[in-house]
């Protein structure tokens, strides 16, 4: 393990080779870019296969690109996040309330304070009840305002703290919810809004339905062109597929090339024409790079769909859908497959 001297020799060392590198393309440097060519420099296997791959194609670093950059190699939100977070929360707390109770000869009562705060502030602890704690700690502190000017600028202090990480805390939340490439939904996202969905149609007695897209033969067309214009192509295939899809119908990227709709109150023969629409769209749109309008061919879609059948469980419900998927990928893909056609196939296939 290195000792701080190593450490901070470590990060001037990168410092010395990046700060060059981003100058040479035109990058500024905002903590952001630094941050990509940080891991640049440092040796990320991904990010050097990336950035060099641009590099010898002569592609520039306009804003949107670094952008992407940093949201694609720096900025992934998890759990871990959440937990430095109640941490950081935790020692602003223990702090400010141990200053109220000094300055103010309330010992007991703000030790009590402290430790229900620490219980609700569990490792498993929500975001909104990371708030609520918070929040119930800023009244009660400021309402003993009247022990001292020392004491309040401690108390105003504190509370500015514990808003500036609160704020924090909503930024991280909404992250969270959201796929960092297409800025859709993901599938964090999808699954709480399925289990919504699922209970709302149980209870109302109303069709839902599952779409799950497929980009056929992505693999390929990024091996031919490469992950940025993958990337390009990823978000523009978000970006139509939102605008066939309508008014509480909830949009989200599944993982790598798949998204998922969710459509409430719809049956299964007009979530077939919803899957449809959007199939025959692809199948007819051309595309173009991104900044040079160099033709990229077609791209079609494979789309499987599936009605929920209410009690089952959302794994059932789920696979259903890919498994329709599946079935329109190995019947020749650009294709839409039902969870009928799965029925049909059970039965029309021959015993051995």
């Amino acid at each position: 393990m290195m000792n701080d001297k190593e450490l901070i020799e470590k990060c001037y060392t990168y410092a010395r080779l990046a700060l060059p590198l981003m100058s040479e393309h035109g990058i500024p440097v905002t903590p952001r870019n630094y941050a990509v060519w940080y891991e640049y420099v440092s040796g990320n296997e991904e990010v050097l296969k990336t950035l060099n791959a641009m590099i010898e194609k002569g592609e520039k670093f306009p804003e949107e690109r670094n952008e992407v950059l940093y949201k694609r190699f720096c900025s992934e939100k998890d759990e871990n996040e959440l937990r430095k977070f109640r941490e950081e929360i935790q020692q602003v707390m223990v702090t400010m309330l141990a200053e109220v109770a000094a300055l103010s000869g309330e010992t007991e009562k703000y030790g009590s304070s402290v430790s229900n705060s620490m219980e609700h502030l569990s490792e498993d602890a929500s975001v909104e009840e990371i708030k609520k704690v918070m929040n119930k700690i800023i009244v009660e502190s400021k309402s003993i305002g009247t022990y001292g000017k020392t004491l309040q600028a401690k108390l105003n202090e504190s509370a500015e703290e514990l808003k500036a990480l609160q704020g924090e805390l909503d930024h991280s939340k909404a992250e969270a919810a959201v796929d960092f490439l297409t800025g859709l939904a993901n599938r964090k996202a999808f699954n709480e809004t399925l289990v919504i969905c699922s209970g709302q149609a149980t209870s109302d007695h109303q069709d839902l339905c599952l779409l799950l897209f497929d980009i056929d033969h992505f693999k390929r067309f990024n091996d031919t062109y490469g992950h940025i214009t993958g990337d390009d192509v990823l978000k523009f295939v978000g970006r139509k597929i939102k605008e066939k899809v309508k008014g509480t119908d909830f949009l989200a990227r599944y993982g790598g090339e798949e998204f998922a709709v969710i459509l409430p109150q719809t049956p299964l023969a007009g979530a077939k024409i919803v899957a449809e629409n959007v199939r025959a769209f692809f199948a007819q749109t051309k595309l173009k790079a991104v900044g040079t309008s160099k033709p990229l061919g077609t791209l079609t879609v494979s789309i499987g769909v599936a009605c929920y059948r209410p009690g089952e469980p959302l794994e059932d419900f789920i696979h259903r859908s890919d498994q329709a998927l599946y079935f329109a990928k190995n019947s020749g893909r650009n294709r839409v497959a039902t969870e009928i056609d799965l029925s049909n196939q059970e039965i029309t296939t021959p015993t051995v």
